[in-house]
Formats: structure tokens, C-alpha cells, sequence
């Protein structure tokens, strides 16, 4: 099949955007073009021009360039193609506006679903009515007076809609959150913090049937905001009832089909789903290297409302890391097109003289897939000169 892949930050379609959100898309691309192509399909992904530095990075597929991307160009440029995939974050509600514009042509999950989902405090009210655990959570508004008494400190205060960390702050006492409080002019999730394992669920569904891939472990900094990666597949005490918990949070949702990530909380209390990813997620890394078999037709096959009979064996853990370089960036550039290892290289935008990369290293266990990322490094270092941080 011929198939066009529109990621949201390669296409021009993001504007906010950093070195470390690029490197999460970038990564999530590549790894879908390798296997996409390897299941006999030929791959073609949209990129605007102050990234086109990037294409060869991205041999496997072909490139169609594209200057001042919107919604009507890229929809009509879609309708050459047997089928588009999306890729773009929830927030602002872009993803649901791509899959609105390009209805009938994607095979991603329906967009009125996808805006339901957008709304982090529509999302839990849903799964607390089908008895889900979720956090404890106050909506705020500043336009109307809001009692804490309900929850107690430490408290995670998020924005009501957005993508994986963004905006995400963490505050040990009420001073520090009513402080916080009286400065904020938008809508925002006050919920308690609960203490665990922060990880993910990957599933598949075709609308009907939901099919649990893994349990994911994800790396995440509060203080930065930002999400750092993880290794996949997990073993853990609350492996079956995390994949019990997703599936059923996914199937209280109609519309959701192909690829879809659960955020949840591996507690002492059991398993608490924090959202709901109604897209492919970072984890995708980890699977395209770990899982036994290409997990990209079924993707497909699921996205079409198709019935798919999947069986996740794992070959490998893969531990799949956000990694920043400073220095001779451009060395690390030269050396990506040529390492399997490196699934994003570092991209300077904000600043040239240090950008994010992705680095993937498999092995037959955590602790050796570990070692490896740190051995990649050591090579880099040495290769580059860059000074690398983790």
C-alpha cells in the first residue's frame, strides 16, 4: 500500500516546538517508517522545509516536502494515497482537528471520540463511572472559588487539555498550590498525587475487540516537565491487573481504534489510569525493537475496523531513552543516518549548541539493555566530543 504518514511537528502543523517534543515525534516516525516498510509498504512522509535537514535520517521513505502546511493542502495531497496515518498531540485539540479534516482517509480513531478524550476531566469522569481508580481531582476554574479540603498535599496540577507532561507541576503544601492559584488564568486538573511506578499500557483495537500489548515502564521529571522515555516489555506483581484495567478503560470509550497508550500508576493500592493516549506514544520505540513480530500491519488492520488476531511474544527488552547533547551537535548529525541505535538525533531549535535525541538499546533484559544505553553514550562521547546528559 502506499501510505502517507503526517506527524504533526515533521509536517509544520506545531508550532511550539523544542528540540525535546521533536525528538519524540521524530522518534515515533522513524520507528513506524522502519516498520511499515519492512511489512512491504511504501512509506511516504510529509516535512516542511525548516526540517528537511532531517530526511535523510529518514531513508527508508520518501519524502514530500511541503512549505506553509494546512489542513485543506494536506487533505487534498492525502487523497493521492491508499491510506494516511496521523500523528500529533492532543493538544489545543490538534489531533482531533487533523482526524476531523482528514475523515475517510485516516485509519486512526474517530475525532468526536478523540475530543472526548482531550478533556483530561471529561476522560476521568468517564472512567470513574465504570469504576475505574483515577486520582482524586478538582477542576479549577479561576472564575469560581474552588475548596482543597477534598484532597490532600502533595498535589500534581496539570492543564485540563494537553499532551504527556506538558504543564505538569508538582506542590507539597497549599501554600505553595494557592500561591500558584492566584497567578493562573486558565482552566486546570488539581488531583492528588499518587505514588508508584509511573507506566503505560499499549493496546490495539479495531472498535470492537481490544488486544493488550505490554505493560511499559516510563521515565518521567516533574521538575522539567517532561517525559523521558522508558523500556518495554515490564514484569510486575500488577502486570494482569494493569492490562485488565486499561482494556477496560479503552472499551468505555466507542470510536478508539488502531494503536491506543494508558497512562496509569502502578500504587501499593492497585493500578490508577492517569489518561488515555488516543494515538501512537513513544512506546512504539520500544515495541518496533522488543515485540517478536512488526506490530505496523496490525496497527493497520485494527485502524481499518479489521479483526486482527495478535499475540505479543518479546524477543528483547528494549530501553529507550530521551538523551541531551551539548556541544558539536552537528558531529552527532554526520554519525545518526549510520547507528540503529539513535531513533531521533539531536536537532538544535532552541538553541544551537544543544538539542535532545532518542537513543533505543535492546538486549535480553533490563539491566542489560540498561548497560547498553550507557555504552552507546560512552561511544558518542567519544566519537563526538559532545557532552551528553541523561
Amino acid at each position: 500500500m502506499q501510505i502517507l504518514l503526517i506527524e504533526a511537528i515533521l509536517s509544520g502543523l506545531f508550532r511550539n516546538v523544542n528540540s525535546s517534543i521533536l525528538s519524540e515525534g521524530l522518534a515515533m516516525v522513524s520507528s513506524l517508517i522502519r516498520d511499515l516498510s519492512k511489512a512491504g509498504h511504501n512509506v511516504y512522509t510529509v516535512v516542511c522545509r525548516d526540517l528537511l535537514k532531517l530526511s535523510g535520517f529518514l531513508k527508508a521513505s520518501t519524502i514530500v516536502r511541503i512549505d506553509g502546511a494546512s489542513l485543506p493542502k494536506l487533505r487534498k495531497l492525502a487523497q493521492s494515497y491508499d491510506l494516511t496515518y496521523i500523528i500529533a498531540p492532543e493538544s489545543d485539540g490538534l489531533l482531533a482537528r487533523l482526524l476531523e479534516e482528514f475523515d475517510g482517509l485516516h485509519v486512526c480513531s474517530n475525532h468526536e471520540t478523540v475530543k472526548r478524550l482531550s478533556d483530561k476531566a471529561v476522560t476521568l469522569s468517564e472512567l470513574f463511572k465504570v469504576g475505574l481508580k483515577t486520582p482524586r481531582t478538582l477542576e479549577y476554574n479561576p472564575e469560581v472559588p474552588i475548596d482543597l479540603d477534598f484532597l490532600k498535599p502533595p498535589f500534581i496540577v496539570k492543564p485540563r487539555t494537553g499532551a504527556g507532561c506538558e504543564g505538569l507541576k508538582l506542590f507539597k503544601s497549599f501554600g505553595e498550590l494557592k500561591r500558584f492559584l492566584s497567578k493562573e488564568k486558565r482552566e486546570l486538573l488539581i488531583q492528588e498525587f499518587i505514588r508508584g511506578i509511573p507506566a503505560s499500557v499499549s493496546l490495539l483495537t479495531n472498535g470492537l475487540k481490544v488486544i493488550p500489548i505490554s505493560l511499559n515502564r516510563q521515565f518521567i521529571s516533574i521538575s522539567r516537565c517532561m517525559y523521558l522515555g522508558g523500556y518495554t516489555p515490564v514484569h510486575h506483581r500488577l502486570l494482569k491487573e494493569a492490562l485488565e484495567v486499561a482494556t477496560n478503560a479503552v472499551e468505555a470509550f466507542k470510536g478508539l481504534r488502531g494503536y491506543i497508550g494508558v497512562d496509569v500508576v502502578l500504587s501499593k493500592d492497585g493500578v490508577y489510569i492517569i489518561e488515555i493516549n488516543p494515538r501512537l506514544t513513544v512506546s512504539y520505540v520500544g515495541l518496533s525493537r522488543s515485540l517478536s513480530v512488526n506490530l505496523s500491519n496490525p496497527i493497520i488492520e485494527t485502524g481499518l475496523g479489521k479483526t486482527c488476531e495478535f499475540n505479543p511474544n518479546f524477543k528483547a527488552v528494549c530501553y529507550f531513552k530521551k538523551t541531551l547533547f551539548e556541544g558539536p551537535i552537528s558531529r552527532v548529525l554526520k554519525i545518526s543516518t549510520l547507528l540503529d541505535d539513535i531513533v531521533s538525533p539531536p536537532f538544535p531549535i532552541e538553541d544551537q549548541a544543544k538539542a535532545y535525541g532518542f537513543i533505543a538499546a535492546t538486549s535480553d533484559s533490563f539491566k542489560n539493555a540498561r548497560a547498553t544505553y550507557f555504552k552507546i553514550l560512552e561511544e558518542l562521547r567519544r566519537e563526538t566530543r559532545c557532552k551528553i546528559l541523561w
